[in-house]
């Protein structure tokens, strides 16, 4: 394989999903969808399971709707990693980058959409024996996501098919032992229900990066990104708050010095929000 290969795979469930497909990603069929209850979580699992990666490549698993949540091309994603990546293990293309910025983590984000997130993966995180704890951790925009939209080399996919493994388990066999395992939760459409389990699994990608020591790319979105109209105000003064707030908690991580952390959360203050049920 020829080294450095960006083998970016784009999942896909019918023929209208299949015709969303960006050229140069490569068709990942699962019209059969054995498990929609896991949506791309499923997927992801099952290739890196009966595949066996190459050291020197690039891996994605992209949902049908990557360019409609990101405005990112096929083309965008491929050239970056051939020009930039040689020297980083994971890119991230991720939406939300206003709401990666203001909350402390995706966790805390998580519980603002859905209640309770961040008691039931904590829940997941203990009985797997991991000590991370998703209330106090800091990430900025080179340590978390949403979507899973991720492209990274084969070290941190053995990482995420481990927790992903650790997951499963802990949700499939824990019917009967925890309540992860029927959680259901609102989908921002009036009346729709889903499991939790899908919420929280795009957010273990986070936790890989935060806990981890990847060298991560990540395209500046807060130049030009959108922010939320529901969320926050409109405006440059917005702009600028939330980008301090990302400068805030990436120093705070690089240096462990409580005064990012202290100025992270002043500045947050200042920055008008209005919550998803508002």
């Amino acid at each position: 394989m020829k080294a450095d290969a960006v083998l970016v795979h784009q999942i896909h469930y019918d023929a209208a999903t299949r015709a969303k497909l960006l050229p140069g990603f490569i068709p990942l069929d699962n019209t059969a969808n054995e498990r929609p209850d896991w949506f791309e979580f499923w997927v992801m699992l099952n290739f890196l399971q009966s595949n066996v990666l190459d050291d020197d490549a690039w891996y994605g698993f992209l949902s049908p709707r990557f360019r409609e949540k990101t405005g990112f091309t096929s083309q965008f994603v491929i050239e970056g990693l051939q020009r930039y990546g040689r020297s980083f293990d994971v890119a991230i293309f991720s939406p939300g980058w206003d709401q990666l910025a203001y909350f402390l983590n995706p966790w805390e984000q998580g519980d603002a959409w859905h209640p309770g997130l961040t008691d039931l993966a904590q829940a997941f995180l203990s009985g797997a024996g991991r000590s991370a704890d998703l209330k106090s951790l800091v990430t900025d925009s080179a340590t978390s996501a949403f979507c899973n939209f991720i492209v990274a080399r084969k070290p941190y996919w053995l990482q995420w098919l481990q927790l992903a493994r650790e997951f499963f388990d802990f949700v499939e066999l824990g019917q009967d032992r925890n309540a992860l395992s029927s959680a259901q939760t609102g989908a921002g459409t009036k009346g729709l229900r889903l499991p939790m389990k899908t919420f929280i699994q795009e957010r273990l990608s986070s936790l890989i990066l935060a806990t981890g020591a990847f060298k991560v790319l990540a395209p500046d979105q807060s130049l030009g990104g959108p922010v939320s109209a529901q969320l926050f105000p409109g405006g440059p003064p917005t702009r600028r708050l939330l980008q301090a707030c990302d400068l805030m908690k990436g120093k705070y991580r690089q240096t462990g010095d409580n005064a990012y952390l202290d100025m992270y959360w002043k500045i947050r203050r200042d920055i008008p929000y209005a919550g998803p049920g508002a």
